[in-house]
């Protein structure tokens, strides 16, 4: 059984590996023939919507550039519910500078009739199911932002919303970003893996304490960080980042493997490490952007759906892994076992990560 247990966390930790989702960018400009967007892609996504491959480099995308417009154009419509209004592609261009894979960018202008349009956008998703569209509205004085996942892919591009509205989905978007978010929730599986046989030794009340103390001091080192990189106060690059994180999932599971009983290390571990991934979580900020008229609420809200998902995942674990703990060969197959599993899919990310273009 406990072979089944190690095995299924390093299954499901490679298959959200495997399936980490690209995005694209898309702003939005109502204009007085109707609307206007810029479109910033990921070079393979690119390639592969043309039918050229993965691997296909940048140079052979802008060379069907014609039909990469007409295919976006095609792809990304904005109607009034009944119509889709005309489209016409500009030509497409690298993006310059940017951190991260290599991406291009368009323009297509859309001659619509007054009144409410709609958005759809129905490129790549059919290929990746984790692909996000960050939609960025732009209005007179204020700007609107939406994710548009499989299955959600539409948005009005009415009035600015309403600050309740704003920050019901900001705390959206912090839950879905904890719970998308495959290496936060390895680090918290990490740092929470022994405390089933702390629950079993000194009792479920020693443990829950123990826990709150690390998931406490996770939540202040993030919390700090992520303030401070979305509010652009601090600023680091995403390859030192993502592989930063990738490294603190390996030392703790590895610190599970060397000194399961390990306790008072791991809330100092859980807060040097938050700092790190508070970075990450900002990520998702940065790419949706703060409303100008709810900057810090909005904030407020991301961190707080953090947290409750968070909270959430971590009792979801603590009572099965309580259970596990009274079973033969808990410390051997699941702390030890499971540990060794999740830092070697850590130092494969890292690998990856240090070294991506």
């Amino acid at each position: 059984m406990w072979r089944v247990v190690v095995l299924g966390i390093l299954a499901c930790a490679s298959t959200a590996h495997a399936h980490r989702g690209s995005a694209k960018y898309v702003v939005v400009e109502r204009t007085s023939e109707g609307a206007s967007i810029d479109v910033e892609l990921e070079v393979v996504d690119a390639a592969m919507e043309l039918g050229l491959g993965e691997d296909a480099p940048a140079s052979a995308v802008l060379a069907r550039g014609d039909d990469l417009g007409a295919l976006l154009a095609r792809g990304i419509t904005i109607g009034d519910g009944t119509s889709a209004c005309s489209a016409h592609a500009g030509a497409p261009s690298e993006v310059e500078g940017e951190d991260g894979p290599p991406r291009l960018s368009l323009s297509i202008d859309y001659a619509c009739p007054p009144g409410d349009l709609v958005l759809r956008d129905d490129t790549i998703f059919p290929t990746d199911a984790q692909h996000e569209a960050f939609v960025r509205i732009r209005f007179a004085d204020d700007s609107d932002a939406r994710v548009l996942r499989a299955g959600r892919q539409e948005v009005a591009l009415g009035e600015p919303p309403s600050i309740p509205s704003l920050l019901g989905r900001f705390l959206v978007e912090g839950v879905l970003h904890l719970v998308t978010g495959y290496d936060h929730l390895l680090f918290l599986l990490s740092l929470v893996l022994t405390a089933g046989g702390l629950a079993r030794r000194e009792g479920m009340r020693v443990a829950l304490r123990d826990v709150a103390i690390v998931v406490t001091a996770f939540t202040l080192g993030h919390s700090v960080t992520l303030i401070a990189a979305a509010l652009g106060v601090i600023v680091l690059p995403s390859r030192l980042v993502e592989s930063v994180i990738a490294g603190s999932i390996a030392v703790v599971a590895l610190l599970n493997v060397w000194r399961p009983d390990e306790r008072r290390s791991m809330p100092w571990l859980a807060l040097g490490f938050g700092l790190v991934h508070g970075f990450g979580f900002s990520g998702v900020l940065a790419e949706l952007g703060l409303p100008a008229q709810a900057r810090v609420l909005s904030l407020l809200a991301f961190n707080v759906g953090i947290e409750l998902a968070q909270l959430a995942f971590v009792a979801v674990m603590l009572a099965p892994l309580a259970w596990l703990a009274g079973k033969p060969g808990y410390r051997t197959w699941i702390v030890r076992g499971g540990s060794i599993a999740i830092a070697l899919l850590a130092l494969v990310w890292l690998v990856e990560r240090a070294t991506a273009p």
